[in-house]
């Protein structure tokens, strides 16, 4: 099952589209900047990202055999700034305002308490930081789950804004993807908020 799910992240159509070098630039990340890659699996985002910056990526995953073929690659491409670590229920362990960028690639639709998720990115984030959230379109493709487990940009926009994110710009727009990146919002902006 994991070796089947490892081969649909590998696709190379699937990484051709999703582009993750120019993605990461698009989402302004730089050198000096610390990056968090939430539902990270085989690194096709957090590998990328650890050679464009040199502090910390840090490449969180749930699944052992993921985390063994992320390390695998770590060591093939030397890379000491890929941080691992698995992930054990819904806290994510970073410390608070840890990090300038966070990423969720086909990750957020899978995700059952939304509104925890964001609340947990937001308390690791610093002060404006930002989010880049990549995810199929609500429509048939020829990539990606089926219709009822997706989730529309309309939807992810609207949920986005109530935890306290302002939409920053529209990053990806492709045959099977979406991509938006977000900034989380100064505290004065957010008081009137409600939750999702």
């Amino acid at each position: 099952m994991i070796e089947h799910q490892i081969k649909k992240l590998e696709n190379p159509e699937r990484i051709r589209e999703l582009n993750p070098t120019e993605t990461l630039a698009k989402a302004g990340l730089k050198e000096n900047m610390i990056v968090c890659d939430i539902g990270a699996g085989t690194g096709i985002f957090s590998l990328p990202a650890a050679k464009i910056t040199d502090k910390e990526v840090y490449a969180l995953e749930i699944a052992d055999k993921m985390i063994d073929y992320l390390e695998e690659n770590k060591k093939k491409q030397k890379i000491d700034n890929l941080k691992i670590i698995k992930v054990q229920g819904d806290k994510l362990p970073l410390e608070d305002q840890s990090c300038h960028l966070a990423i969720m690639v086909t990750v957020y639709h899978e995700i059952e308490d939304k509104i925890k998720m964001l609340e947990e990115i937001k308390r690791i984030l610093k002060p404006q930081g930002s989010l880049l959230i990549v995810e199929f379109h609500k429509k048939t493709t020829k990539m990606g789950p089926p219709m009822e487990h997706r989730i529309s940009e309309n939807e992810v926009k609207d949920n986005l804004l109530i935890a306290g994110f302002s939409l920053t710009k529209e990053i990806l727009n492709e045959e099977n993807f979406y991509g938006h990146l977000y900034t989380l919002m100064k505290k004065e902006n957010t008081k009137c908020k409600h939750s999702l």
